[in-house]
């Protein structure tokens, strides 16, 4: 609620009467903000959800004032080419901004329930700009009007961030056949700039190649931040904290990816593969049944330069049974034509890595070739029915198999990652809730200690998404 209130002494008019940008001899109004701290507790939440879906209606509206504004073509009246350059100008709206209400607006005209959704509330703001935005991408966009009606309802039932993950997986599989699979491969390169002070490395490849690298970066910074907490503890004792360790977050990142540069026995590095490819894109020809060095053959020699001990990665790939398929067909050369799969629902098609990042079904079978490489393969209902095991990392695989049921913490708006959290069990163990794959959920370290305090329940709905709620019954989150 807005107050129009008049100037006190100490908040006085912008513009004095009659000064330049006054409107005559009105004072400008005041505003003050409405008493929210004399509200309840409900009273203040229920206000909060009208703003909301007074912002989405608004939203809307403005959308459609953009339709009939571009249909009279009253944007070019003072030179804007598009509604973009329009909005940019006219209200200073960022880039971003312009752009997806432009391309929401095309959208839109061609499809006014998508507007409807808007303006009820059934779906966010951002989420509508999101779908805009997939509109208008390469080789796919045009496909976006065939799925819309399902990404509406996805899109009031999802958190933000899934539906984004689920929207890339959706140009991923209606990409498949566009440009060739391999260009990421093919395409690989990488290059190092200096300048005065410092210098930047960049490196362009497929993101089979990247998981690899944060895997390894991964565990060699854990190791970087145990040396840093141990020397915290012997310098400060029981008031150390993580602020007075001796390096940053970021510091210990970079450090990680120093080190791993350093430990490279580079005797080996015409014997092993570091990406796995070739430079026409294709499997190693080195036989992956063949024997290798090990780990304390490299580095028998390196003296100082050899690490404390074995930095041991594994990178997890799960993947649908039908996708597996596909990318095996791509494989083996035979490029079938498959139906393309929404990635909404339980019959989802999916491939990737724990975090969600997305791997190209052909990498994910030459993947599961190597050793320190995981292949899960679910069924439907996203349940773990296959799993090529590594020679590392065979304790723990029900933790690891519940870690595949999602790239986050299941509660609802949490962006921790899978990996970085617990398994919280969906019946306390308190309460007889088994130790097994389908009694776990991924929780962050945080949620599964509240959810344990306040007794909150998380569930695998029938549509394979993940829901909490209170004792009650009641969803933390209901869909919109």
């Amino acid at each position: 609620m807005m107050h129009a209130v008049p100037p006190s002494d100490d908040v006085g008019p912008a513009h004095p009467p009659g000064a330049s940008g006054s409107s005559g001899d009105l004072l400008p109004v005041v505003w003050a903000p409405p008493p929210v701290s004399l509200l309840s507790d409900a009273e203040l939440l229920g206000s909060c959800r009208s703003d909301e879906l007074e912002r989405r209606r608004v939203e809307g509206l403005l959308i459609v004032s953009m339709i009939e504004i571009e249909h009279r073509q009253l944007h070019r009246n003072d030179g804007h080419t598009c509604l973009a350059g329009w909005g940019r100008a006219v209200h200073r709206w960022s880039n971003r901004e312009a752009r997806d209400r432009r391309d929401l607006a095309h959208l839109a005209r061609r499809n006014p329930h998508l507007l409807s959704a808007l303006v009820s509330g059934r779906i966010g703001v951002a989420q509508a700009h999101l779908i805009a935005r997939t509109s208008t991408a390469p080789r796919v966009g045009r496909f976006v009007e065939g799925f819309l009606d399902q990404m509406i309802v996805e899109a009031g039932r999802l958190d933000y961030a899934d539906f984004e993950l689920y929207l890339r997986q959706w140009r991923v599989l209606v990409d498949q056949d566009g440009p060739d699979p391999a260009r990421a491969h093919r395409d690989r390169h990488g290059s190092i700039q200096f300048t005065d002070h410092d210098y930047i490395v960049r490196l362009i490849g497929p993101n089979i190649d990247g998981v690899k690298i944060k895997a390894l970066l991964d565990q060699i910074e854990r190791l970087l931040f145990d040396a840093d907490w141990a020397a915290c503890r012997a310098e400060y004792g029981d008031l150390a904290r993580p602020e007075l360790m001796r390096r940053t977050p970021t510091q210990r990142r970079y450090d990680a990816f120093i080190e791993l540069f350093t430990h490279i026995d580079p005797t080996t590095l015409g014997h092993t593969g570091i990406t796995g490819t070739t430079g026409t894109g294709t499997a190693d020809d080195t036989d992956p049944g063949q024997d290798t060095p090990s780990d304390e053959d490299r580095g028998q020699d390196r003296g100082e330069d050899r690490p404390d001990g074995p930095v041991d990665t594994v990178v997890n790939i799960v993947i649908d049974l039908r996708t597996f398929l596909t990318g095996l067909d791509q494989l083996l050369g035979r490029h079938l034509q498959r139906d393309v799969r929404s990635p909404f629902g339980p019959a989802r098609a999916f491939s990737h890595t724990l975090d969600g990042v997305l791997i190209d079904p052909r990498d994910a079978v030459l993947a599961a070739l190597y050793a320190k490489t995981r292949l899960v393969v679910v069924d439907d209902l996203g349940r773990p029915t296959q799993m090529t095991s590594t020679s590392r990392l065979f304790r723990g695989r029900i933790r690891d198999a519940v870690l595949m049921t999602s790239v986050r913490c299941t509660h609802t708006g949490c962006l921790r990652p899978s990996t970085e959290g617990d398994i919280d069990h969906l019946t306390p163990h308190t309460h007889g809730g088994p130790t097994h794959v389908c009694n776990g959920g991924p929780a962050c370290r945080h949620h599964n200690i509240w959810r344990y305090l306040t007794g909150a329940i998380t569930r695998l709905t029938d549509h394979g998404y993940w829901t909490t709620h209170h004792p009650d019954g009641t969803n933390i989150a209901p869909p919109d």
